[in-house]
Protein backbone atom coordinates (compact mmCIF):
# COMPACT_ATOMS: atom_id res chain seq x y z
CA UNK A 1 0.00 0.00 0.00
CA UNK A 2 1.42 3.38 -1.02
CA UNK A 3 1.69 6.50 1.09
CA UNK A 4 -1.48 8.14 -0.26
CA UNK A 5 -3.43 4.90 -0.06
CA UNK A 6 -2.59 4.68 3.64
CA UNK A 7 -3.34 8.32 4.20
CA UNK A 8 -6.73 8.22 2.48
CA UNK A 9 -7.75 4.76 3.64
CA UNK A 10 -10.62 4.35 6.09
CA UNK A 11 -9.25 0.97 7.23
CA UNK A 12 -8.83 0.95 10.96
CA UNK A 13 -10.96 4.07 11.36
CA UNK A 14 -13.94 3.42 13.54
CA UNK A 15 -17.14 4.93 12.20
CA UNK A 16 -19.79 4.82 14.86
CA UNK A 17 -23.16 3.41 14.00
CA UNK A 18 -25.67 6.18 13.29
CA UNK A 19 -28.32 6.96 15.83
CA UNK A 20 -31.61 7.57 14.10
CA UNK A 21 -33.79 9.63 16.43
CA UNK A 22 -37.07 10.03 14.57
CA UNK A 23 -39.19 9.08 11.61
CA UNK A 24 -37.86 11.92 9.46
CA UNK A 25 -34.26 10.72 9.84
CA UNK A 26 -35.32 7.13 9.17
CA UNK A 27 -37.33 8.19 6.11
CA UNK A 28 -34.43 10.13 4.61
CA UNK A 29 -31.92 7.37 5.39
CA UNK A 30 -34.08 4.87 3.52
CA UNK A 31 -34.49 7.27 0.58
CA UNK A 32 -30.73 7.81 0.39
CA UNK A 33 -30.10 4.06 0.64
CA UNK A 34 -32.47 3.50 -2.28
CA UNK A 35 -30.94 6.31 -4.29
CA UNK A 36 -27.47 4.89 -3.69
CA UNK A 37 -28.34 1.47 -5.13
CA UNK A 38 -26.61 2.26 -8.42
CA UNK A 39 -23.45 3.36 -6.59
CA UNK A 40 -24.01 7.11 -6.36
CA UNK A 41 -26.64 9.79 -6.05
CA UNK A 42 -26.45 12.15 -9.00
CA UNK A 43 -27.46 15.82 -9.03
CA UNK A 44 -30.95 15.26 -10.39
CA UNK A 45 -31.53 12.60 -7.75
CA UNK A 46 -30.54 15.07 -4.99
CA UNK A 47 -32.91 17.60 -6.55
CA UNK A 48 -35.68 15.01 -6.39
CA UNK A 49 -34.87 14.26 -2.74
CA UNK A 50 -34.91 17.94 -1.77
CA UNK A 51 -38.17 18.55 -3.67
CA UNK A 52 -39.80 15.49 -2.10
CA UNK A 53 -38.88 16.48 1.44
CA UNK A 54 -40.12 20.04 0.95
CA UNK A 55 -43.47 18.69 -0.25
CA UNK A 56 -44.02 16.35 2.71
CA UNK A 57 -45.77 17.76 5.80
CA UNK A 58 -43.62 15.59 8.03
CA UNK A 59 -40.58 17.70 7.07
CA UNK A 60 -42.10 21.19 7.47
CA UNK A 61 -40.51 21.69 10.90
CA UNK A 62 -37.16 20.13 9.99
CA UNK A 63 -33.96 21.81 8.80
CA UNK A 64 -33.80 19.78 5.59
CA UNK A 65 -30.27 20.84 4.62
CA UNK A 66 -28.88 19.86 8.04
CA UNK A 67 -30.78 16.58 7.94
CA UNK A 68 -29.44 15.74 4.49
CA UNK A 69 -25.87 16.58 5.48
CA UNK A 70 -26.20 14.36 8.55
CA UNK A 71 -27.65 11.56 6.43
CA UNK A 72 -24.78 11.78 3.92
CA UNK A 73 -22.42 10.97 6.78
CA UNK A 74 -24.66 8.40 8.46
CA UNK A 75 -25.31 6.29 5.35
CA UNK A 76 -21.58 5.55 5.05
CA UNK A 77 -21.51 4.06 8.54
CA UNK A 78 -23.96 1.26 7.76
CA UNK A 79 -22.62 -2.17 6.87
CA UNK A 80 -24.79 -2.14 3.74
CA UNK A 81 -27.71 -0.31 2.19
CA UNK A 82 -29.94 -3.23 3.18
CA UNK A 83 -28.84 -2.84 6.81
CA UNK A 84 -29.72 0.86 6.70
CA UNK A 85 -33.18 -0.01 5.38
CA UNK A 86 -33.71 -2.79 7.93
CA UNK A 87 -32.66 -0.65 10.88
CA UNK A 88 -34.75 2.36 9.84
CA UNK A 89 -37.94 0.63 8.62
CA UNK A 90 -39.38 0.02 12.11
CA UNK A 91 -39.37 3.79 12.72
CA UNK A 92 -41.65 4.45 9.74
CA UNK A 93 -45.31 4.76 10.70
CA UNK A 94 -47.63 2.30 9.00
CA UNK A 95 -49.49 5.09 7.18
CA UNK A 96 -46.23 6.31 5.61
CA UNK A 97 -44.77 3.01 4.43
CA UNK A 98 -46.48 2.77 1.03
CA UNK A 99 -45.71 6.43 0.32
CA UNK A 100 -42.05 5.91 1.26
CA UNK A 101 -41.88 2.91 -1.04
CA UNK A 102 -43.28 4.99 -3.92
CA UNK A 103 -40.82 7.84 -3.23
CA UNK A 104 -37.89 5.40 -3.22
CA UNK A 105 -39.09 3.62 -6.34
CA UNK A 106 -39.42 6.93 -8.17
CA UNK A 107 -35.89 7.90 -7.15
CA UNK A 108 -34.43 4.53 -8.15
CA UNK A 109 -36.17 4.63 -11.52
CA UNK A 110 -35.61 8.33 -12.25
CA UNK A 111 -33.36 7.46 -15.18
CA UNK A 112 -35.99 5.13 -16.68
CA UNK A 113 -33.87 2.00 -16.24
CA UNK A 114 -33.84 -0.81 -13.70
CA UNK A 115 -30.44 -2.36 -12.95
CA UNK A 116 -29.91 -5.54 -10.94
CA UNK A 117 -28.83 -3.55 -7.85
CA UNK A 118 -31.85 -1.28 -8.17
CA UNK A 119 -34.14 -4.27 -8.56
CA UNK A 120 -32.63 -5.78 -5.43
CA UNK A 121 -33.10 -2.62 -3.32
CA UNK A 122 -36.72 -2.24 -4.48
CA UNK A 123 -37.42 -5.86 -3.53
CA UNK A 124 -35.69 -5.35 -0.19
CA UNK A 125 -37.67 -2.15 0.46
CA UNK A 126 -40.92 -3.93 -0.40
CA UNK A 127 -40.21 -6.66 2.10
CA UNK A 128 -38.76 -4.46 4.84
CA UNK A 129 -41.61 -1.94 4.67
CA UNK A 130 -44.29 -4.63 4.30
CA UNK A 131 -45.61 -3.34 0.98
CA UNK A 132 -48.03 -5.66 -0.79
CA UNK A 133 -46.98 -7.38 -4.02
CA UNK A 134 -49.87 -5.72 -5.85
CA UNK A 135 -48.97 -2.18 -4.78
CA UNK A 136 -45.27 -2.78 -5.44
CA UNK A 137 -45.97 -4.03 -8.96
CA UNK A 138 -48.26 -1.10 -9.75
CA UNK A 139 -45.75 1.39 -8.35
CA UNK A 140 -42.86 0.02 -10.39
CA UNK A 141 -44.96 -0.10 -13.56
CA UNK A 142 -46.14 3.50 -13.16
CA UNK A 143 -42.66 4.81 -12.31
CA UNK A 144 -41.10 3.05 -15.31
CA UNK A 145 -43.69 4.62 -17.62
CA UNK A 146 -43.39 8.02 -15.88
CA UNK A 147 -39.61 8.10 -16.15
CA UNK A 148 -39.25 6.55 -19.61
CA UNK A 149 -37.00 8.68 -21.76
CA UNK A 150 -35.32 10.42 -18.82
CA UNK A 151 -31.58 10.86 -18.98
Amino acid sequence: MGFFSKLLSTAGVSVSKPIINNEQEAFLTIVVAAGSADGDIEGEEWDTIYDTLYQKKMFHTVDIYALINECKTNIKAYESLATAVDECSPMIKAENRDMLFAVCTDLVLIDGYLTANEEAIIEHLKNSLGVSDDLAMKTVEVMLVRNKGNV
